[in-house]
């Protein structure tokens, strides 16, 4: 298809409560659940899930990064650099993986009976990737930064 030519890759979408969608991504090697998001500014891991992504390394809480948005409070967030991050065949070996509390969003959701996520996939990502989101055939599509930009015949 167009997208493929262009250097996308697709990975499946599912539904995730009414309103949701929400996609798999591996961080440092790990598969999570990771809620779609593109008003979040940055992809975030609950802390909660820290200790299985963080590959065994310490996250640095010393960035002095602060949680804003809708219901988020203060809420400090730690920083682990150098993370790889796979989406399907969309890669980012040096990406910067964030640990915030999603308590309040993670208890709003078992009280509805839906499994829990690991995380929020946001903005940082989707940008980068140059995402397009096809809803009705729940698709994402994402394109490697390092994908050779695709001669388009007219």
């Amino acid at each position: 298809g167009l997208l493929a030519a262009r250097g996308y890759d697709t990975v499946p979408m599912r539904r995730y409560g009414a309103a949701h969608l929400a996609v798999e991504v591996r961080i440092n090697g790990v598969a999570g659940t990771f809620l779609i998001d593109t008003g979040a500014g940055r992809t975030v891991i609950d802390r909660a899930r820290q200790a299985r992504f963080a590959d065994g390394r310490q996250a640095d809480a010393s960035g002095g990064l602060q949680a804003t948005g809708a219901g988020a409070g203060n809420l400090a967030i730690e920083t682990l650099p150098g993370s790889r991050l796979a989406i399907g065949d969309y890669r980012d070996d040096d990406f910067t993986a964030h640990f915030l509390a999603l308590d309040h969003v993670t208890a709003a959701f078992s009280q509805r009976g839906l499994p829990t996520i690991d995380g929020v996939l946001g903005a940082d990502v989707l940008d980068r990737g140059q995402a397009v989101i096809d809803y009705p055939n729940l698709r994402l599509h994402l394109r490697n930064p390092a994908a050779p930009a695709a001669s388009v015949s007219h």
